[in-house]
């Protein structure tokens, strides 16, 4: 861990454990579960990391309200749920109404990043693919909350092996700053062809917590405007992905050398070191973690996200 902590910083690690100033704890491993201070999702880490540690530098307040387990300081707030149920848009419609409810109560109203795992996310064909359900799940429970598309978190939504459902999320008493990607469209103004409701997440988010400012970058791919470039191309996604990362960090008002965190998904485990390779090249200060998992899209290879601090 780095000499300069904030009130809330990302760590990859091997074999991570809860302690005192532990927010949230994320294993990957090869059973989905929730226990009562840490999440477990079925996904193969890839290298030594295979744990996502959010630490704090204030005291840790630990609950459970409405399904959510979660750890708060006096700045952020880390949430957690799994569901079981195997309708997707309705388990996902569930949770979202959820999350929304726990952080308005707990009194972290603004939810600024959540990390969704789907199992099977590439299932179904055309509006019953399990993502395209997942998103309109997201999208109703957020609208209906009155969130404007200038309120949605930044996010990332990949597969899983087991289990139906499973989130995390950070929350804040303040409000961040949404950042798009002018070589992207927006998700939330996607067209028809991504599914009856758009992908309601911002391409980043900007939050200011007692004097340090942080950058959630959410999962970014081989994507320019609303299509997938580079189909079958590992090293070309690879180069776009990083194209876009830089068009959302220089948004944002970061530098390549303030990325903290990388997470780095692949379909498959033989592409990751070259993918890792690139990457290092581009963000030398960074830590990675990666994973074989599906991505939301079938003709994409690679998604890659990022934390820095400012």
């Amino acid at each position: 861990m780095r000499a300069h902590m904030g009130p809330l910083e990302p760590e990859y690690a091997e074999d991570a454990r809860i302690g005192d100033h532990v927010l949230g704890l994320v294993r990957f491993g090869s059973v989905t579960s929730q226990e009562r201070q840490a999440l477990t999702i079925s996904m193969t880490a890839v290298g030594a990391a295979n744990a996502e540690v959010w630490r704090s530098r204030e005291p840790v307040v630990r609950g459970e309200r409405d399904g959510i387990v979660f750890a708060r300081n006096g700045t952020a707030f880390f949430g957690m749920l799994v569901s079981s149920e195997k309708e997707i848009e309705k388990a996902t419609r569930q949770a979202y109404e959820s999350i929304v409810a726990v952080t308005r109560q707990e009194g972290f109203p603004f939810v600024l990043r959540a990390w969704n795992h789907v199992r099977g996310i590439n299932e179904g064909e055309g509006d019953c693919e399990r993502y395209k359900r997942f998103s309109a799940g997201r999208h109703d429970a957020l609208t209906t909350a009155g969130l404007s598309r200038t309120e949605f978190p930044s996010a990332s939504a990949v597969g899983m092996r087991d289990g139906e459902l499973a989130i995390y999320f950070i929350a804040s008493r303040m409000a961040g700053r949404q950042v798009e990607n002018p070589r992207q469209v927006s998700a939330y103004l996607y067209p028809r062809e991504y599914g009856p409701r758009p992908p309601s997440f911002a391409r980043a988010t900007v939050s200011s917590m007692n004097g340090s400012a942080l950058v959630f970058v959410s999962g970014t791919a081989s994507v320019v405007g609303h299509e997938t470039k580079h189909v079958g191309d590992v090293e070309a996604q690879t180069d776009e992905t990083i194209c876009n990362l830089a068009g959302i960090l220089g948004r944002s008002g970061a530098a390549p050398g303030d990325v903290r965190t990388m997470k780095i998904y692949v379909r498959r485990a033989a592409d990751w070191e070259g993918i890792a390779a690139r990457l290092r090249q581009s963000f030398p200060a960074a830590g990675l973690l990666v994973l074989e998992t599906e991505i939301c899209r079938r003709d994409l290879l690679l998604e890659v996200e990022a934390v820095a601090i400012l």
